[in-house]
């Protein structure tokens, strides 16, 4: 039977994530959950997977808003799970998704796993110097995740501990007008790979972007950025940046309007 992952990543490593997932189970779809209105499943499924960053010790909001409005069709008999990668802590997100899911459409997730990848919230620290060593090590602590999903793992959800909670309920609140602090500076040569990463088509084009306040934060159009152009008010400027190695600006914005 087939398979399909949904996933959101804005440095790409959800997608990296969910296309080594997708490779090793073959036969499998590979969605985006950056996507506007509803999705369907319009046919039958043996393993249904999301793959989705932590986002202030929670989810993003538009992977709340994507499985709230996504139609399981006749899929009760398939195997769920959910992997959520951070870099410095989990927070509540497993156990978020898997209530989110219970509540909104009566599906019980089977498995739920983080895992640790390149921590790159360039918005608060500076970037690792040990992008290769890292990213190998996430690499192989996939290989026994996969493993589990393969061979119908299950594993029972904790309970949403109060303080993640709020804090990811008060960042859901703010996120959509980050943007209103994000600068673009005079090395802006209006190259658009900004706008065509967007997942949420937040960035216009005129001589420089301009964004419009439906942001995510997921800082693709920072990090990808060839000229260093926008930053965060004036935190960023002299700190490194990242995206995952393996996936290119072209790959992640085809992907995400798929």
């Amino acid at each position: 039977m087939a398979n399909i992952v949904f996933y959101f990543s804005g440095t790409g490593n959800c997608l990296k994530a969910a296309k080594t997932i997708a490779n090793e189970l073959e036969n499998t779809e590979i969605v985006c959950m950056a996507k506007s209105g509803s999705y369907s499943l319009t046919k039958e499924y043996d393993t249904i997977g999301f793959v989705c960053p932590t986002y202030f010790w929670g989810l993003p909001k538009k992977v709340i808003e994507f499985i709230g409005n996504l139609n399981f069709g006749n899929n009760n008999g398939a195997y769920y799970y959910a992997v959520i990668t951070y870099g410095g802590s989990a927070g509540n997100a497993m156990n978020q998704i898997y209530d989110l899911i219970l509540d909104k459409h009566n599906v019980k997730i089977n498995f739920t796993k983080k895992l640790k990848m390149f921590s790159n919230y360039v918005l608060m620290y500076d970037m690792s110097k040990k992008i290769e060593k890292i990213t190998n090590k996430s690499n192989k602590k996939l290989v026994p995740i996969i493993n589990s999903i393969k061979n119908r793992t299950k594993n029972k959800a904790n309970r949403l501990m109060k303080v993640f909670s709020f804090i990811n309920k008060d960042f859901i609140k703010k996120v959509s007008d980050m943007d209103k602090d994000y600068t673009v500076n005079n090395n802006c040569n209006g190259c658009g790979i900004c706008k065509e990463l967007c997942p949420v088509k937040n960035i216009e084009m005129t001589n420089r972007p301009q964004f419009n306040h439906n942001c995510e934060n997921c800082i693709a159009c920072l990090q990808f950025c060839p000229q260093r152009a926008i930053n965060y008010k004036n935190a960023t400027q002299n700190r490194g940046r990242y995206t995952h190695p393996e996936i290119s600006w072209k790959e992640l914005s085809e992907r995400n309007k798929i």
